[in-house]
C-alpha cells in the first residue's frame, strides 16, 4: 500500500552528466594549420589570417558574464582582427598552439581568466611590448 503512495510522488532519475549544457557560443568554431587561423561564425563565410602576418593577441573581458559571453580573443594582423568567443569550438587547441608564440605571456592570461571587468590583456605581440 505504501509502496504505491510512495511511487506516486517518486521522480525519475536521470543521469545529470548526460545533460551536458552547451553554450550557445559553440557555434563559433575556430581552427589552424601552419599557414592560417580561421574563425567561423554560423551563417558568416570563414575569415581567416595568415599566421607569417600575427602581430598581436589581445583578450578582451566584460563584466557581463556569466549568463553572456565575457571573454573575447582577438588576434592581429596590420591590416585586420579576427575575433571569436572563448566558448568557440576549437579554442582549446589554438589556445595551445597560440602559446608556442615567442614569449606569450601566460601571467597575463591568467589575469584576464580571474578578471570580471570590463578590461584588456595584450598575450603577445611581435615586439615585444606585452612584457
Amino acid at each position: 500500500m505504501f509502496n504505491r503512495f510512495f511511487n506516486l510522488f517518486k521522480r525519475e532519475k536521470t543521469n545529470e552528466s548526460a545533460k551536458k549544457i552547451t553554450s550557445p557560443y559553440a557555434a563559433v568554431k575556430v581552427w589552424f594549420d601552419d599557414l592560417n587561423v580561421w574563425v567561423h561564425w554560423p551563417e558568416k563565410e570563414p575569415e581567416s589570417i595568415a599566421w607569417s602576418s600575427l602581430v598581436g593577441v589581445l583578450l578582451e573581458t566584460t563584466d557581463e558574464g556569466p549568463f553572456v559571453e565575457d571573454v573575447w580573443w582577438h588576434l592581429a594582423t596590420d591590416e585586420k582582427f579576427i575575433t571569436y568567443p572563448s566558448e568557440a569550438t576549437g579554442v582549446n587547441e589554438l589556445l595551445t598552439r597560440l602559446q608556442t608564440l615567442p614569449e606569450f605571456n601566460n601571467k597575463e592570461l591568467i589575469d584576464a581568466m580571474g578578471c570580471s571587468i570590463n578590461q584588456k590583456f595584450i598575450l603577445w605581440d611581435h615586439q615585444g611590448r606585452h612584457k
